[in-house]
């Protein structure tokens, strides 16, 4: 014996999931265009900006070398300052150095034109007028200032509302501000509104300090910058870099001769002083000469005189070092040299003094730099003076230690000079004193000599300071704009576009708790069959199926009367109950018009109204009965034939109604002619169509169940909740209805099974 087999519907797929969406495509066009017409307003509102770089070489230099490694001035380690490029990196950062740019590049005005969209900004060449800023006070910056160029010759100038007019060149003077106005490199009569402002420079430094100028490494621990910043004027960014590595050249240079020039000056003092003393030896010698008539020495005693002037020009240059470093402990101990560099120790052969030396000037050059941005109450500046105060002791310690040990180099040399003078002691006493003298002379112009060679080689050291850094690349932008990204943005909307329609539609379908396709019925495949589904219906329409007729809902009444034959095999469906979870699900609609479908193929067909409580089927059909299936089911004396209605639209039809209303349904329905009525009903009739209440408000259909064949459960689309089905579901599981069947109502145009037939498979 054959048998079929209802095939399982499976989840949406792609293309079903895909249909959801695309039946909103209106929606995804209106929101494309309002999203690309936003992303176009965004860009004509957008003044677009340009990125301007150049590229720097900056050497590092840990060790102070500086440029004087390896060349003739090797030995002048006075001129060492240790840099690195992450220090000159936040040097080029600097407000101070910044703010000096702009100020040379007369950047405390901005000229602009006033468009529809939004401002274009004016500098350079294609300024009509120039405004030049005598002084200026806080109140200019909230000052709203325009112009219009009346001819060649004169302007009227617009002034929070008050136009005056003003000849070019003519000195404007406000309690705010002093300016000239004068004619620009692209002046012309215009009657365009020239809009200007005052620009605080000091907050357009912070700005550019902190985020308006990138100083970036090309790779890490590399020599080599690159110094980056946006402007909507590329020739304007193009100005500011090249200002600003100029004026970062000609600091690094000046900062670089500081200590030059004060070891400079420190020699000159020593030079006079020198001056001084060598004209006095030198006149006491020619004096002495004179008065005694001496022309030259003996041999013997000046082979004793050799040996002692050895000595003696030892004990002298102890003495010059011991002068030298009296003369810096001096220096150090007065009070004009608290924060003023160190001069050079020359001749000193100490490498501790050497190193604390180079190390109190560095912390000095460090101090002066921290002071041009901050204040002396500066942690970090606080932090290098008590190191400076630190260094000043230890050098002074270190001074006091080397000026003991030349004390005793002193000594021991006296000592042995004073034994070749007691050789000496035959020799006449005029002679040694000529010799004496001359020996001074020689030791002072010794000194004289070496201090003058010193300036100048520090001064040719002094006219040969180069800056430290090199112009890789000059300043250039990209004609493409990098702000904003036209394609990005337009990609982005396109994506808002798509994305904001498809969230709404999405977040509305999780939202909605009604069925809304036969998808969300997904355990029927295991419960109970789909037996159909039917379209929308106009409201107040009952009857949809008539002789001779055909629409779209007819026929998928039709489709349904054709399931049911093909479920029914064995003719055994002869009863079927229609229920549904809850009243306005279309039970009454589907019964009736179920009835007429099945009765147009000569079937007789009876339809009952067992819904005792809210009854309706009498009323869609137009029919009228005082009595009903509650008064038999009371009454001992009434008959079916008295109870049943012919339907006039169908000779094969009959309609058994409701009957008196009765406040106790759940009895009557106890009563034992119910099932003599089932009886009786299947012999006389095809087809009993059972109309009952809702299975999801009062348990009436579930008595009538055991005399149904087939149970046809009705679920309404986008009216039925979805949490409702979990009594369909208890009910199929629990086989409390015989052969369960659904059929899925008023399906609109997004329900597309609703008009495609075939979707069941039957196997054998």
């Amino acid at each position: 014996m054959a048998y079929h087999k209802q095939v399982p519907i499976n989840n949406p797929g792609i293309i079903a999931q895909a249909m959801k969406y695309v039946k909103y495509w209106h929606f995804f066009v209106i929101a494309l265009i309002l999203s690309l017409g936003a992303a176009w307003l965004y860009l004509q509102m957008t003044a677009p900006k340009y990125k301007v770089s150049s590229t720097l070489l900056v050497q590092d230099d840990a060790k102070g070398d500086g440029l004087l490694k390896g060349t003739a001035f090797s030995d002048l380690n006075m001129f060492r300052s240790s840099k690195t490029v992450i220090d000159e990196m936040e040097v080029m950062r600097s407000r101070d150095l910044i703010y000096g740019v702009l100020k040379d590049l007369n950047m405390e005005l901005s000229y602009f034109y006033e468009l529809t969209f939004r401002n274009q900004e004016l500098y350079g060449k294609t300024l009509p007028v120039v405004v030049r800023v005598g002084k200026n006070n806080d109140q200019a910056y909230r000052q709203k200032l325009s112009l219009t160029i009346l001819n060649k010759d004169q302007f009227i100038l617009n002034e929070n509302g008050k136009r005056t007019i003003y000849n070019f060149g003519y000195a404007i003077s406000r309690s705010q501000f002093n300016i000239t106005v004068v004619k620009g490199p692209a002046f012309k009569v215009s009657d365009q509104v020239i809009q200007f402002r005052f620009v605080d420079l000091r907050q357009l430094s912070q700005a550019y300090s902190t985020t308006g100028l990138t100083v970036l490494p090309v790779i890490k621990d590399a020599n080599t910058v690159v110094l980056s910043l946006m402007d909507v004027i590329p020739q304007r960014g193009m100005d500011i870099l090249e200002a600003l590595i100029s004026r970062y050249n000609r600091e690094n240079v000046n900062n670089k001769n500081v200590m030059a020039l004060n070891t400079i000056k420190f020699i000159d003092g020593k030079l006079k002083y020198l001056t001084k003393n060598l004209s006095g030896v030198e006149q006491d010698v020619e004096n002495y000469k004179r008065d005694n008539r001496i022309t030259e020495l003996s041999a013997d005693a000046q082979m004793n005189l050799q040996s002692s002037g050895n000595y003696n020009e030892q004990l002298a240059s102890s003495e010059v070092q011991l002068s030298l470093v009296q003369s810096i402990i001096n220096y150090l101990k007065g009070g004009n040299s608290t924060f003023e560099l160190v001069p050079t120790t020359l001749g000193l052969k100490d490498p501790t003094l050497q190193n604390l030396t180079d190390k109190y000037n560095n912390l000095q050059i460090e101090r002066e730099r921290l002071l041009r941005n901050n204040s002396v109450n500066n942690p970090l500046v606080v932090s290098l003076t008590e190191q400076l105060s630190g260094l000043k002791r230890s050098l002074l310690e270190n001074l006091t230690m080397i000026r003991r040990g030349l004390t005793l180099e002193r000594n021991k040399l006296s000592s042995k000079t004073s034994q070749f003078e007691n050789r000496l002691s035959h020799v006449p006493v005029m002679e040694r004193g000529l010799l004496e003298r001359s020996r001074e002379q020689s030791v002072k112009t010794t000194l004289y000599q070496y201090l003058l060679q010193k300036r100048e080689e520090t001064e040719l050291s002094l006219s040969a300071t180069i800056p430290t850094s090199k112009l890789i690349d000059k300043p250039a932008y990209n004609p493409i704009p990098a702000k904003p990204k036209v394609q990005l943005i337009y990609m982005l909307s396109i994506m808002a576009g798509l994305t904001i329609p498809f969230s709404v539609i999405y977040l509305k379908e999780k939202l909605n708790n009604k069925v809304k396709d036969i998808y969300d019925v997904q355990y029927i495949a295991a419960n109970g069959k789909i037996l159909g589904e039917l379209s929308h219906k106009a409201i107040g329409e009952s009857i949809v199926v008539h002789k001779n007729q055909s629409n779209t809902i007819s026929e998928l009444f039709r489709y349904i009367r054709s399931n049911l034959h093909f479920m029914d095999m064995s003719r055994h469906n002869k009863v079927l109950m229609v229920t549904s979870t809850s009243k306005g699900e279309g039970k009454t609609f589907f019964s009736i018009n179920l009835g007429i479908t099945l009765s147009l193929i000569n079937k007789k067909v009876v339809i009952l109204e067992f819904d005792l409580r809210k009854p309706d089927l009498l009323n869609s059909m137009k029919l009228q009965s005082k009595t009903g299936l509650s008064d038999y089911l009371k009454s001992e004396n009434l008959r079916v034939d008295d109870i049943l209605i012919k339907v006039p639209q169908s000779e094969h039809l009959s309609v058994i109604g409701c009957g008196e209303i009765s406040d106790s349904p759940s009895e009557i329905l106890m009563s034992p002619k119910l099932k003599i009525l089932f009886m009786e009903l299947r012999e006389r009739f095809d087809y009993v169509i059972v109309d009952t209440s809702p299975v999801g408000y009062v348990a009436d259909a579930f008595t009538i169940a055991e005399f149904a064949d087939s149970s046809i459960y009705l679920v309404r689309y986008n009216y039925t909740q979805k949490e409702d089905l979990a009594i369909f579901e208890e009910i199929c599981e629990n086989g409390r209805l015989k052969n369960p069947m659904i059929v899925l109502n008023d399906a609109g145009k997004g329900n597309k099974n609703a008009y495609k037939y075939g979707r069941y498979a039957y196997s054998a």
